[in-house]
């Protein structure tokens, strides 16, 4: 890879963010089915609003997965890995946290079922969780983001946010 070390620790970041943000795409969609057609008490449980609160939060969270990787995915185009640390750091942040919280509602949603062999849901979920520690979990990514804030300065940190959104590197 051109750039090195730090654009091939970035490059594996992205991509295990990548992958976690479509695995949970992919569960969040076999819930929705699941919950439209399993009924308890004579209608589907996607009608009762606890199921429905927990969906949406469950798609929020994939949701923001997604964008979060498109985002660092243009920085990299734009200007490198070596260069988009920053934005594929917190896709892996983000992407990861969105793991933990949307593969579990997405258990609940199923219950027991889910983590049976004989269902595809653990299939996503397993890897989705192993691929949070891939390539630095959570913390190692937040760590170094804050670093690099903090070697920056205080007063660079809004510059830095504006400039990266409007595509320029700080």
């Amino acid at each position: 890879l051109p750039g090195g070390a730090e654009a091939a620790r970035n490059a594996g970041a992205l991509l295990h963010a990548a992958l976690i943000a479509g695995a949970l795409e992919a569960a969040l969609d076999m819930a929705v089915d699941y919950a439209g057609t399993r009924k308890q008490f004579g209608r589907p449980i996607g009608a009762f609003q606890a199921v429905q609160q927990q969906l949406a939060v469950c798609a929020s969270e994939a949701a923001a997965a997604a964008v979060a990787c498109a985002a660092a995915g243009r920085a990299a185009d734009r200007r490198g890995l070596e260069d988009a640390g920053f934005e594929i750091g917190s896709a892996k942040v983000v992407a990861g946290e969105a793991a933990g919280t949307g593969g579990a509602i997405a258990h609940q949603v199923f219950a027991a079922i889910g983590f049976t062999d004989d269902h595809p849901l653990h299939l996503f979920t397993r890897r989705m969780w192993a691929w949070r520690n891939a390539a630095g979990a959570e913390r190692v990514w937040a760590r170094r983001i804050g670093e690099a804030v903090l070697a920056r300065g205080g007063d660079a940190l809004w510059p830095d946010l504006v400039a990266r959104n409007e595509g320029a590197a700080p």
